[in-house]
């Protein structure tokens, strides 16, 4: 099997004032940097390679999809624009970064996060409740519908 490449590099800016550094792998898939993903997520470093290593927190477990995997990905970065290239850097794929987002605000609103997730179920609270009041509005008055 061939290794994947980080072929496309952006800055992300999902939740406002946070910025990742985010790629598009030559088989397509959409991901963050390991260490953006946890600044997207509030954490550090160090605790998100603790659940790619030890799994899942147990508050989360029953509030994630069953499909739900924690294996990460090491690419390597041949995007000219990023400042790794040449380097291999582990990814995260949107899925897991939106699977891990959604288990967080439902944890929340459970009630059943640890003090220490408090800080990251409210980050991911104000975050959806952000973009859908931000989610685009459809204008019937333009040059698409009559």
């Amino acid at each position: 099997m061939q290794e994947l490449q980080a072929i496309h590099y952006g800055e992300v800016e999902l939740i406002p004032g946070i910025k990742c550094d985010g790629y598009v792998l030559s088989d397509n898939t959409a991901c963050l940097s390991e260490r953006g993903t946890a600044k997207l997520l509030g954490m550090s470093h160090t605790a998100l390679q603790n659940v790619a290593t030890t799994g899942l927190p147990k508050t989360l477990k029953p509030l994630i999809d069953k499909d739900f995997s924690v294996a990460t990905t090491l690419v390597n970065v041949t995007a000219n624009n990023s400042p790794h290239k040449g380097r291999k850097i582990t990814v995260y794929d949107s899925k897991f970064v939106e699977s891990l987002m959604r288990a967080y605000v439902m944890a929340i609103g459970h009630n059943v996060l640890q003090k220490n997730q408090i800080k990251i179920g409210r980050m991911m609270c104000n975050f959806t409740i952000n973009s859908c009041q931000n989610r685009p509005r459809i204008c019937h008055k333009t040059s698409l519908w009559p």
